[in-house]
């Protein structure tokens, strides 16, 4: 009896997407005993009968059982880890159920058209189950490690959609905003981020992706590792394709349709900035004050005079806005005005 509920609450698992390697391996030793045909038959049999409208002939029951045990049982066998060529394990359980589509043709019964719908749907609603979201607002820095021990930095104004739990073969999240990956290494399991149209896929390395629907601009810098950057298609399907090596850096333009690398010298800003400081080398003064609206939730105004100003320098978020902003003002021969809790940058490079 205390077989048995272990049984069925390993097959349970196992419909429901969460064995393991290990219990995977411990189901397909089940499955083989003489002994407990029987009871893998019945549960078979009461999963089928969930979504039967009518009672089946038992001769057509034992059919359909037949046919899907061989299904189930071939792809647990598939599913179990070789030692001697681990990187073959193709952990892919909703493969199960698109083979048992192709048994309509054999069977041609309307039972199995249900019986595939219901763990199709009971798949899909696995993993929305295990869906979760990380938001940050202006003004706002988040750091989450995730199931397989990946880290993740989110910048402000930046959204995060993960699971805890792989998807089929992949570890897979989508970014809208900005973030640095320290990705935990998993060969067998590849990491995948989906940003738009960009598909970025690493097996075990970090680096920064920024991603701006408003404007749809994408840009991914490497710092350790090997990275694969694809524009997808309103298919899925990749259009072009890049590999990336550290200090290296890509951009793509929606708009344009335009992927770019390019080489990077120093990624000793990209690092840092993971931890809320910001380093600018030349870059226009608007773009500077618009980092720090996103950092401080802050309303920060920028005359014309300033707007024309470049920026070289090095500002740590952690600390307070009005020592940034009178760093940022003495850097371009500027002035901070505070009014209602409003700041104003006023002059700068232009009038030295």
């Amino acid at each position: 009896m205390k077989d048995q509920i272990y049984i069925k609450s390993l097959f349970k698992k196992y419909l429901d997407v969460e064995c393991t390697p290990d219990e995977i391996n411990e189901l397909f030793k089940l499955i083989n005993k003489k002994e407990n045909e029987e009871l893998f038959n019945s549960l078979i049999g009461d999963e089928l009968s969930k979504d039967t409208l009518k009672p089946l002939k038992a001769e057509q029951e034992d059919k359909i059982i037949t046919k899907v045990k061989s299904v189930i049982f071939s792809e647990i066998r598939a599913q179990i880890p070789q030692k001697s060529n681990p990187s073959k394990f193709p952990y892919k359980i909703a493969n199960t159920w698109l083979k048992i589509a192709a048994l309509w043709l054999v069977i041609g019964s309307a039972t199995l058209v249900l019986f595939y719908r219901h763990f199709t749907d009971n798949y899909n609603a696995q993993i929305k189950n295990h869906s979760k979201q990380l938001v940050t607002q202006n003004g706002q820095r988040k750091l989450i490690r995730l199931f397989d021990g990946t880290k993740v930095w989110l910048s402000p104004s930046s959204t995060l959609n993960y699971r805890d739990q792989l998807v089929n073969s992949y570890r897979v999240v989508s970014l809208d905003g900005e973030a640095f990956f320290e990705v935990a290494k998993d060969k067998r399991h590849p990491f995948i981020i989906h940003s738009g149209r960009m598909q970025t896929q690493v097996v075990g390395t970090s680096f920064n992706i920024k991603s701006d629907s408003k404007l749809n601009t994408y840009s991914i810098t490497v710092v350790t590792g090997i990275v694969k950057v694809a524009v997808m298609s309103a298919k899925s399907e990749k259009i072009s394709e890049v590999t990336l090596k550290p200090k290296q850096q890509v951009f793509f333009n929606n708009d344009k349709s335009l992927l770019a690398s390019k080489t990077i010298l120093d990624l000793q800003p990209v690092i840092k900035k993971r931890d809320g400081i910001l380093s600018y080398d030349g870059t226009p003064v608007a773009e500077v004050v618009a980092d720090l609206k996103r950092y401080y939730d802050v309303p920060i105004e920028l005359e014309n005079k300033s707007a024309v100003c470049l920026c070289y320098g090095e500002f740590d978020t952690n600390r307070p806005i009005k020592i940034v902003l009178s760093q940022l003002a003495a850097a371009i021969g500027a002035n901070v005005l505070t009014e209602n809790n409003k700041y104003t940058i006023a002059g700068g490079c232009d009038e030295r």
